[in-house]
């Protein structure tokens, strides 16, 4: 150990405490300076030297970890990509701060061990002054502390972010740090330190449903479909509350886990244990400052509803596959449905009967016309058209009048002689009306068609011949040609937008495609979509969606339809651990996002029942006590506070605030919040 003692006035740094509109970042960072100074009797800016453990002291103090360390190796692996991909060490220390285990995955992070950042070194605060491990422990609470900001003058060139290891009582018994090179400005650490506390939150949790495996465990989240599986109490026989997560207290605003511990579950939250017990879901109405709010609690650990719950997903799927369906597929009486116009309509009732029409007309020389929302698959369903005529082995030509400029689209169509225009092909272009000679012509989004061109293609349609720009002579073509459009044709035409003759012409027969919102055989196109993108990925053909997964997926809404359904399953794909895609693989975006009532209203079409639970702030203050103080700040100041308070995510801060999340991101842009401001110092040390 360096002797690193011995206090000078001379050498002092400027501590200012309490100073007005002062952050909380401000205050643990200046309060352990303050320690380091009158307690500790650390030398001002002194070269720290840290004290380092050999490798049996180590493994003596690593053991009592050693089964959080492998049953929580999942969690650690995630950290560790993130890190390496970011230059970061990740370090993870006892109780003492001896750094107990440390991962080095990158160049930087191996550059790092060589200045101490590694395993057997010592962290705390006593001995090293204010840094990431040591005030984190010392102030059992999230830090960061960048740059300067620690006390040591050797440390300076360092950034880490650090969170407490809660145990299930509550007390700490480690910490987990990210640490790089500091560079740029404090606030873009903000991202490092909600992702170490994201995982000291997994990590708790996972030592939470271990130590409370015989009692049942609840879940609090704002989805029914995603539990926040972090924000967990346990309730005893007796159904008391034993004991609840570092998340779940910041989730009701308890500053003091015996607000909550100890109190009758229908006491703290009004709603009977039993009937959580029998539908596996509840809503409860809390009170978070002063602002009603829906949270949704799920039972997770409790074998009885574990059964129920595994029996019910496997009904839903197998009655939306099967039972819901057996009956209306008779209208296909005893046509050949393994033809592309059946296997494209899948399991849905109202596009059987369509491929069952659709079969019988596609060879007679009727126009088809596809209406439906952008993203429903019209051109999947021309293509199983054509594929179920006689034209299957002839061109299936696609024009898209939206995606095409005005001044182009007619030389797309009929094509250009030889020397028609300046900088054209020599030879000319053949268009796509004559390219899809004796096949099919598709034209998506008809409506888009300047009105100007609408005369032409009503000729070609009504004469069966075309004359290429530049050119005399007509061209003999075969025409079968499939429209489809998003827009409503019929208000077009009263508009004047689109010609009413030629609207007859192509729509000989309209099918309507339903959204996927409204189709009922969501679950078999979901693993048709699936199947198709484990085509591409090597090693994914056993790859499924679990039932609970399954269920979010079909409840959701999906304005993209099947499009933004490929989305959201190519995005899973990539967030899958193994063959099994699970609730918190799926984006945040098939989630409904929960607003506290009185600032989104339409998200809740009814008054919530008086029996509210009454939780304080934060800072253990009412919430009238909390908004008086908030009034005294400026609206720059006070983002900023709640912002660190809520470890800078979004969602959680806008709740404090009372605002949406957009509401919130326009005011971070508004004040540049995430600007280097003043050549990348902070204005907060003095």
């Amino acid at each position: 150990m360096s002797s690193n003692t011995g206090y000078s006035d001379k050498n002092a740094k400027s501590v200012n405490i309490g100073s007005p509109g002062q952050s909380d970042t401000d205050k643990y960072i200046q309060s352990s300076w303050q320690r380091c100074r009158d307690q500790y009797k650390i030398s001002p800016d002194s070269n720290i030297e840290l004290v380092s453990f050999s490798e049996s002291e180590v493994r003596q103090r690593r053991e009592p970890m050693e089964k959080l360390l492998s049953d929580s190796e999942e969690v650690f692996d995630k950290i560790r990509t993130v890190s390496k991909q970011s230059g970061y060490a990740v370090l993870i220390t006892n109780t003492e701060g001896v750094v107990v285990k440390s991962y080095a995955d990158s160049n930087i992070s191996h550059d790092l061990e060589q200045k101490g950042l590694r395993q057997g070194t010592l962290w705390s605060e006593k001995i090293v002054g204010t840094n990431g491990l040591g005030t984190c422990l010392t102030e059992c609470r999230p830090v960061t502390v960048f740059a300067e900001e620690h006390y040591g003058f050797n440390l300076h060139n360092f950034s880490c972010s650090a969170a407490p290891l809660i145990s299930p009582d509550g007390t700490p018994f480690g910490a987990l740090d990210i640490s790089t090179y500091a560079s740029g400005n404090r606030l873009y650490q903000a991202l490092a330190l909600n992702l170490v506390c994201e995982t000291a939150d997994e990590i708790e949790a996972i030592v939470f449903k271990n130590a409370y495996a015989h009692q049942r465990v609840i879940s609090l989240s704002f989805s029914p479909f995603r539990p926040l599986t972090s924000a967990l109490i346990a309730v005893n026989d007796g159904d008391t509350i034993i004991s609840a997560t570092t998340p779940l207290l910041l989730t009701l605003g308890c500053r003091d886990r015996y607000e909550l511990v100890g109190r009758k579950f229908q006491e703290a939250f009004s709603h009977n244990l039993e009937q959580l017990e029998s539908s596996g879901v509840a809503e409860l109405f809390v009170r978070l400052n002063d602002q009603p709010l829906k949270l949704y609690a799920t039972l997770i650990q409790n074998s009885a509803f574990d059964a129920r719950t595994k029996a019910s997903q496997h009904s839903l799927v197998k009655g939306l596959e099967s039972n819901r369906y057996s009956a209306k597929t008779a209208d296909s009486g005893a046509q050949d449905t393994d033809t592309p116009l059946f296997n494209a309509a899948g399991k849905e009732p109202l596009l059987l009967k369509q491929a069952s029409r659709c079969q019988r007309i596609v060879n007679k020389g009727i126009s088809i016309l596809l209406q439906g929302e952008t993203g429903t698959g019209k051109e999947v369903w021309a293509r199983a058209l054509h594929n179920s005529s006689d034209r299957a082995d002839k061109p299936f030509i696609t024009l898209n009048c939206a995606a095409i400029p005005e001044s182009l689209i007619e030389s797309e169509l009929f094509g250009y002689g030889a020397g028609t225009f300046t900088g054209g092909l020599k030879t000319g272009k053949v268009g796509k009306i004559q390219a899809s000679n004796g096949g099919t012509l598709f034209l998506d989004e008809i409506g888009d068609m300047p009105i100007e061109l609408q005369a032409s293609l009503l000729r070609v349609l009504a004469e069966s011949e075309i004359i290429p720009l530049g050119e005399v002579n007509p061209v003999k073509v075969s025409l079968n040609v499939i429209c489809a459009t998003h827009r409503d044709l019929k208000e077009l035409v009263s508009s004047g937008d689109f010609r009413e003759d030629l609207f007859y012409r192509i729509s000989g027969f309209q099918v309507a495609l339903p959204s996927l919102r409204e189709r009922e055989d969501k679950p078999v196109i979901i693993e048709k979509v699936l199947r198709a993108l484990c085509l591409d990925e090597e090693n994914a053909e056993n790859v499924q969606v679990a039932p609970q997964a399954l269920k979010v997926l079909c409840q959701y809404q999906w304005p993209g339809n099947i499009r933004q359904l490929k989305n959201v399953l190519q995005y899973a794909m990539c967030m899958r651990e193994g063959d099994l895609i699970q609730v918190d693989d799926l984006p945040d975006e098939v989630f409904a996002a929960p607003v506290a009532i009185g600032h989104q209203t339409e998200q809740f079409s009814y008054a919530p029942p008086s029996r509210l639970v009454s939780m304080t702030g934060l800072s253990g203050r009412s919430p009238r006590e909390e908004t008086s103080e908030r009034q005294a700040l400026s609206e720059k100041e006070e983002l900023e506070q709640v912002l660190e308070q809520n470890r800078w995510v979004v969602t959680r801060a806008a709740k404090a605030l009372g605002i949406s999340r957009s509401t919130l991101h326009r005011k971070i842009k508004k004040y540049n919040l995430f600007i280097d401001e003043q050549n990348g110092e902070l204005d907060s040390m003095s």
